[in-house]
């Protein structure tokens, strides 16, 4: 036995304590130390006693604690998608998942022959029309894939080691959801009757993405951060319809609750939508001798309960104030999103925003 171990106290030399933070907090653990196995046997028989009697007193734990599959496999998918922070999966799975499974939803529009049918029930009556026609498609179509595809614009792993792929993905994107856009925006002069409140917010929509769409464009080679956040307001602005779509759910059940909502149709649209019998019992005055059905309005209940034509009443009258709505919460949602993770994209590194303090540590390694 060497110099250092005889000088040792007998206290520290048969028993001693450590700290594990492997696993969590610090704990700490008794051990015997094996300067006591050189020791007489009265001091050894005294260590056992001592050691069974603290066995006794306390459970068995485990050599290591269980294994959390799901956070494991939380953090290994994150990784592997680039994403360094522990929300940013959890955002992309959530609001691009929403994105993407509206655009599936959607997509059955794209069969020409079942898109009238697809649409709010007397919709078609304008958009049949030979200018609403093909900017309708048009803007069903390139809507569609640029909103799937642009999800996949947010993947830092693309960035990383598919900058060809980003930029041509990131083109094809911008290509899709501003023209798209801009088609969506003649439409809109009908779209569910063209009322005014809805025009307006469907042409402030269009305005909002393509300008950022083309901001974002502009700033691809000059400013990175700016290039993301214009970007992102892009894809967010766009998603308002979404949005809106569910609230429209929840608003017409309220109206219809409400039962004192009415919106204005043209006798055309009703009598397009309602058989002969139907009309001369509900609306009289459009099928009355000498009425004009193209330039004579009625009032039609808004109600969920009562027929396709009511239930298109109650979207009309209430698809405008979901608009805006949705487009406030869009709008202070990304900027409370861009203020939020301005300290994770500070600076470009390679292709991608990386914070700074993790960018000055890679360069020093």
């Amino acid at each position: 036995m060497s110099a250092a171990s005889k000088s040792r106290p007998a206290s520290q030399a048969r028993t001693g304590t450590t700290k594990s933070v492997l696993y969590g907090p610090e704990t700490e653990t008794s051990f015997i130390s094996p300067y006591a196995l050189g020791g007489d046997a009265e001091t050894s028989e005294a260590l056992d006693s001592r050691s069974r009697a603290e066995l006794g007193r306390r459970p068995l734990e485990p050599s290591s604690p269980p294994r959390d599959t799901l956070l494991n496999g939380y953090r290994s998918l994150s990784w592997l998608l680039g994403f360094r922070q522990s929300y940013s999966l959890v955002n992309g799975v959530i609001w691009g998942g929403a994105l993407i499974g509206f655009c599936l939803a959607r997509s059955f529009t794209m069969n020409v022959s079942r898109t009238p049918s697809l649409l709010v029930p007397g919709e078609w009556f304008w958009l049949s029309a030979p200018i609403y026609k093909v900017n309708i498609f048009i803007h069903i179509y390139l809507t569609t894939i640029g909103g799937i595809f642009s999800v996949f614009q947010f993947f830092p792993a693309i960035r990383r080691k598919n900058v060809l792929l980003h930029r041509l993905n990131g083109y094809g994107v911008l290509f899709c959801l501003v023209v798209g856009n801009i088609c969506g925006a003649i439409v809109a002069r009908r779209s569910i009757g063209g009322e005014l409140n809805v025009q307006s917010a469907y042409y402030i929509l269009a305005i909002m993405v393509v300008y950022s769409g083309l901001l974002g464009a502009y700033y691809v080679k000059r400013d990175t951060r700016l290039h993301r956040r214009w970007m992102l307001r892009m894809v967010v602005y766009f998603s308002t319809i979404v949005t809106a779509r569910l609230i429209v759910l929840a608003a017409r059940e309220i109206v219809t609750m409400i039962g004192t909502y009415y919106s204005i149709w043209r006798c055309d649209e009703i009598i397009n939508l309602l058989e002969s019998p139907d009309v001369q019992n509900s609306f009289p005055q459009c099928v009355a001798p000498g009425a004009n059905a193209s330039a004579l309005w009625v009032a039609v209940h808004a109600s969920t309960k009562r027929g396709p034509l009511y239930l298109a009443s109650s979207v009309r009258a209430t698809l405008g104030m979901c608009l805006w709505i949705a487009t406030l919460m869009h709008m202070a949602g990304v900027e409370y999103y861009l203020y939020q993770t301005d300290a994770s994209n500070q600076v470009r590194f390679g292709f991608v925003l990386e914070p700074l303090d993790w960018v000055e540590e890679d360069i020093k390694s």
